[in-house]
């Protein structure tokens, strides 16, 4: 598994080279509008909750970056580090959930990046004064674009092309596909991610980065928990709705394993006899965060090291 780390941040590295750098300027399309990017971006400031891990997957050093959570150095979980390092960057960090003007003003950026990010309009017309804006990508509403189509889009915006952006998604497609010839139980088996928030069973729908996660591994997300999706792609179970959570396998990776063994409800279900729930492993939140980021760089390392606990978690095995 370090070997197809070490190799993919190889091909990053190799595809970074200032040679594929296209002509500028650049026009890219975005949920908020059209932004010409008039030159090369060499001082890029991210204000995107994720959108550092995209950059230093493509090669890119930012200036300033967004705290999301873990308050790790220069908020970079530990997936991200070695791209990190390889660029160069070290990145001063806009802390706290909202915008902050001023200090994005200050790093004196020729780019900003919101890419998994709710900007509103009237923010990114400010911001716009400072330097053009990205937002996140049309078609979508924030947070819910695939990873893919966010990474087309950054690669586009700091270089002109996207064909750094190609090759690493050939290279994760390779290794997710690697997971489904070595794991064919998983094909067509029901899965979901989940959460227990105020009272209820909280899943995501098949239109989201958690479940996409799971379908790409060959699993299967009912459609009729699909069609119970809000306009967001929240789906809200009642405990008393608990049997639609009986699925062949069901993650949960904010935890909360007493909490949600203690309703009765969920005692009576197969998951629940038949240990078919996946919990993260007490005071490692790394590969937990990993998949709430959906990232070029935390999918790397969370699908090889999620698959043996995804197996065991469905042959009713979580703790091996």
């Amino acid at each position: 598994m370090r070997n197809r780390f070490a190799t993919l941040l190889l091909i990053l590295a190799a595809l970074c080279s200032p040679t594929l750098a296209q002509p500028f300027p650049v026009t890219v399309e975005h949920a908020l509008g059209q932004t010409t990017i008039p030159a090369l971006p060499q001082r890029v400031v991210s204000i995107g909750l994720n959108d550092q891990d995209f950059l230093y997957a493509l090669g890119i050093a930012p200036i300033g970056v967004h705290e999301w959570w873990g308050e790790k150095p220069y908020a970079t979980w530990p997936w991200a580090e070695a791209a990190r390092a390889a660029t160069g960057a070290t990145p001063t960090v806009m802390m706290g959930p909202e915008t902050n003007l001023e200090w994005v003003a200050a790093q004196n950026p020729d780019l900003i990046v919101a890419t998994y990010y709710d900007l509103d309009r009237a923010t990114y017309d400010l911001l716009s004064h400072i330097a053009p804006v990205v937002a996140h990508p049309m078609g979508f509403p924030a947070f819910s674009a695939p990873w893919q189509t966010q990474l087309d889009l950054l690669d586009r915006a700091t270089s002109g092309s996207t064909e750094k952006s190609t090759a690493i998604i050939a290279g994760l497609d390779a290794q997710t596909q690697a997971i489904r010839n070595a794991h064919p139980e998983f094909v067509g088996k029901t899965a979901s991610m989940a959460d227990f928030r105020d009272g209820q069973f909280t899943l995501w729908s098949s239109q989201s980065a958690p479940t996409r996660f799971l379908t790409s591994l060959g699993f299967a997300f009912p459609a009729e928990l699909d069609a119970m999706a809000d306009a967001a792609g929240w789906i809200y179970l009642s405990v008393e709705l608990a049997d639609r959570l009986d699925l062949d396998l069901v993650v949960w990776p904010n935890g909360k394993r007493a909490e949600i063994e203690a309703v009765p409800t969920y005692q009576t279900l197969r998951l629940f006899r038949e240990e078919r729930s996946l919990w993260p492993e007490p005071g490692d939140d790394t590969l937990s965060a990993s998949l709430w980021f959906q990232t070029p760089l935390s999918l790397a390392y969370a699908i090889d090291k999620f698959a043996p606990k995804l197996a065991a978690a469905l042959d009713g095995r979580p703790g091996d």
